[in-house]
């Protein structure tokens, strides 16, 4: 045998051992890759998550402070009405008036029970959503009252003698 013929056998044992290996680190490569694209995805997700949320309890602070400046609004215009033409309408007695039931209205307008303000006090999205939904009923509360006593004043003013 030559030379060459006994290092070729030799050289195919090193080039099958090098193929071996490089297969088993190529299976070892693919594994370790899968492992950091499945880490990078749960990352991505937490912080996905974490921005959604965080993204969702300022949305539902918003609402609720501009839920709560309605409220100030409504309860201010119904304030100027009670404090202002409807205290006159009050001050009115039967006999300044031709229809005195008219009175009667809008003292039962004047005696309603207010709606206690609660404001955005929470701690969740949940909290500020439900503390949204109750300033929301007290806006058309006081929006409601308010147009029911004007429409209470206005017939009393009607009925002066």
């Amino acid at each position: 045998m030559s030379a060459e013929q006994q290092t070729a056998p030799a050289n195919n044992a090193n080039a099958t051992n090098d193929g071996a290996q490089k297969k088993h680190m190529s299976k070892v490569a693919v594994a370790i890759i899968a492992m950091v694209v499945v880490a990078i995805i749960v990352v991505a997700g937490v912080f996905g998550f974490r921005a959604y949320s965080d993204a969702q309890y300022n949305n539902a602070v918003a609402a609720c402070a501009a839920a709560s400046e309605n409220v100030r609004n409504a309860t201010n215009d119904y304030n100027n009405l009670v404090n202002g033409d409807a205290s006159e309408a009050a001050a009115l007695t039967k006999k300044d008036v031709k229809d005195a039931s008219t009175l009667d209205a809008l003292n039962k307008e004047l005696s309603v029970e207010l709606p206690v303000y609660e404001g955005c006090v929470a701690d969740d999205t949940a909290g500020f959503k439900s503390a949204t939904d109750k300033l929301n009923k007290q806006a058309d509360w006081y929006k409601a009252h308010t147009t029911s006593l004007k429409k209470a004043v206005d017939a009393v003013n009607a009925s002066k003698k």
